[in-house]
């Protein structure tokens, strides 16, 4: 992935530090340079500039546990994925990870029988993730993320983060000690995360969502100045789409069975009024 360089969004709402707020962001390759009420005239020579009139709303992108490549064969117990090569495989899991980018998924934690391929593809195509793998398999890259398993128990840049049970929660069972939501489970793909989880408690779900983030130093989990630029825009200016701009509606929003309109991953966009632009997807996945 290889950012625009300089990315502005004004005149619209997001979500930051528990509230809604008005005004613009300002992305500068992988970070939020700059939020706040009113943009700098220089940030208008950004190499895209989305001005939504106060129609729009932007959110942290989500983080949650996933399944690699066995995520199209949801439903089935133990699919047999032997019967494909290593390059199928890699397709898939090009699918897979983009899929969730889609989704407003902007850092899947990745938990597969097929790591290596996971890694792989995530390293060739500069895919953001974290991976989750048993300790010593596959070779690290400075440009992912990695939780090594040693039986039940967790580590994260060889400190340990607590067991697989605790430090990964069903939606159900959300509570602060847990680190990330185990969606692995969940039916997704789904046109929103959120309403895929479950009707949990608003606040703490949007909260849980971003806790990733947090939890692995990455930013603070908000849309703010100094974040990683993963970011969800919702554009209201469809007709489908439009409603009372209120923040306490605005709050809402993800969680009405609304895919993103557009989805920032390091500064570049990944998904874009419904077309995917992380990679060229290969247009045969199965033969």
């Amino acid at each position: 992935m290889n950012g625009p360089g300089k990315i502005l969004l004004k005149n619209l709402y997001y979500y930051s530090d528990g509230i809604v707020k008005k005004g613009f962001v300002y992305v500068e390759e992988h970070l939020v340079r700059d939020a706040g009420e009113e943009a700098l005239p220089e940030y208008e020579l950004s190499d895209v500039v989305y001005d939504f009139n106060n129609h729009a709303y932007a959110v942290h992108g989500f983080s949650m546990v996933l399944k690699g490549v066995e995520q199209p064969f949801r439903g089935i117990i133990h699919p047999d994925l032997s019967v494909y090569t290593e390059s199928e495989l890699e397709k898939i899991a090009l699918h897979v990870i983009t899929v969730y980018y889609s989704l407003g998924v902007t850092l899947p934690i990745i938990e597969t029988d097929h790591p290596g391929i996971v890694n792989k593809v995530a390293k060739e195509h500069g895919l953001q993730l974290v991976l989750v793998h048993d300790r010593g398999v596959i070779p690290h890259y400075g440009s992912l993320f990695y939780i090594e398993r040693d039986g039940e128990r967790l580590y994260y840049q060889d400190s340990f983060i607590g067991f697989e049970t605790e430090v990964f929660c069903k939606p159900e069972k959300l509570d602060e000690g847990c680190t990330a939501i185990d969606a692995r489970s969940v039916d997704l793909p789904h046109p929103s995360v959120i309403s895929a989880l479950g009707r949990i408690d608003f606040k703490r779900l949007l909260e849980a969502l971003s806790r990733p983030y947090r939890s692995l130093g990455l930013d603070n989990g908000c849309v703010d100045k100094g974040s990683r630029s993963d970011i969800l825009v919702y554009d209201f200016r469809s007709p489908l789409k439009q409603q009372p701009l209120m923040p306490e509606i605005l709050f809402k929003t993800p969680f009405k069975n609304l895919q993103p309109d557009l989805v920032i991953v390091k500064g570049d966009f990944a998904f874009e009024y419904g077309e995917i632009f992380t990679v060229s997807l290969p247009s045969v996945i199965f033969k």
